[in-house]
């Protein structure tokens, strides 16, 4: 009984371990999209920022999560072009896949206003991000 309760606290320590605890940046392979403060201790409601760059353009965004669980983050996404002309908003998914590695997956559903284009509405993309302290 005593090796199972030392053998559990090892294997609860090393998944611990594995989880990062602080905020970090998530960098896409492409070094184009940048999420701010991110962890694995949001919840509903909170927001977090984010940079793009998307066909030489870039973008500022918010990130609203509104689901959280085992691995991942969702929410939904809206951002708007430096030049102000464009902004897009959808859904996020960001999967912790192991090693400082993370997947996020953005559906884009259209623009927030009349007065603003997106250029991507209806597209998905997925991007492999990296963590970074």
């Amino acid at each position: 009984m005593k090796l199972c309760g030392s053998l559990l606290s090892v294997l609860t320590a090393g998944l611990l371990w594995a989880i990062p605890a602080s905020a970090e940046t998530l960098i896409s392979d492409s070094g184009k999209t940048q999420i701010f403060d991110y962890q694995f201790s949001h919840y509903p409601g909170d927001v977090l920022e984010y940079h793009t760059e998307v066909r030489g353009e870039s973008y500022h965004g918010l990130i609203q999560v509104t689901q959280v669980g085992n691995g991942f983050v969702s929410g939904w996404f809206s951002d708007r072009s430096q030049r102000g002309d464009t902004g897009c908003t959808g859904n996020v998914h960001i999967r912790f896949t192991g090693n400082n590695r993370y997947t996020s997956i953005w559906d884009v559903g259209g623009s927030y206003s009349p007065y603003l284009t997106c250029p991507d509405s209806g597209s998905s993309f997925s991007l492999g991000m990296t963590a970074y302290p």
